[in-house]
């Protein structure tokens, strides 16, 4: 029954609002790893759309309480809200540490992380359209084509690795923040797949 009324979209407009707010976070992210010079202007940009996503999260889960019937499970509903979160949390993560370690340089791993992350974002908003509109089999798609990003993820993150230890003894401070960045991008790609596990979780529950 997902999705018939007023009262259920109110649940999609919440979600899809997430999964727009993640969009903007990986644009401004991009943006960021292309132009790392930019943190002073796009950190706190990035820090405000992290905040805006916990306001739609309180507002999904007062909607969830108040609701006697939901369009989903209720613990489905706030698995989606939560680790939709997860997604912009670990993206404003490493814009942090961008400006905080005062990186100055793009790279071409920080380039192809923001390419992924904006990929796998734009995934998430065709996901949860098909949610809306109960069309659960083509999730599965979706899901896949998250989950191929995220491996993507993997194999840059080994390569960044590789590609610093070469250079860890002439630039061991270089190598202790970069390392720390390079993770935390690939955090995000896994939050990402997250979603996408979770998605399917509701596509196996009700297709």
């Amino acid at each position: 029954m997902l999705f018939q009324n007023s009262k259920d979209q109110q649940f999609f407009d919440l979600l899809r609002a997430k999964a727009e707010n993640a969009v903007e976070t990986a644009d401004l992210l991009n943006q960021l790893l292309n132009e790392p010079s930019r943190a002073p202007e796009l950190c706190p940009a990035i820090k405000e759309l992290e905040s805006k996503g916990d306001r739609f999260t309180h507002d999904l889960f007062a909607l969830i309480n108040k609701t006697f019937v939901t369009p989903l499970e209720r613990e489905d509903l706030a698995a989606l809200g939560v680790i939709m979160d997860s997604v912009v949390d670990a993206m404003e993560a490493a814009a942090a540490r961008i400006g905080i370690y005062k990186v100055s340089k793009t790279d071409k791993f920080l380039k192809s992380f923001g390419q992924i992350l904006r990929a796998q974002a734009a995934e998430l908003v065709a996901a949860i359209d098909l949610l809306a509109g109960k069309r659960l089999l083509q999730i599965r798609e979706r899901a896949f084509q998250i989950n191929v990003l995220e491996n993507q993820g993997d194999e840059l993150l080994r390569a960044s690795l590789m590609d610093l230890f070469e250079t860890a003894q002439t630039d061991p401070i270089r190598f202790i923040t970069m390392k720390e960045i390079y993770e935390t991008l690939e955090e995000a790609t896994d939050e990402a797949e997250g979603v996408a596990n979770t998605l399917e979780g509701v596509v196996m529950k009700h297709a």
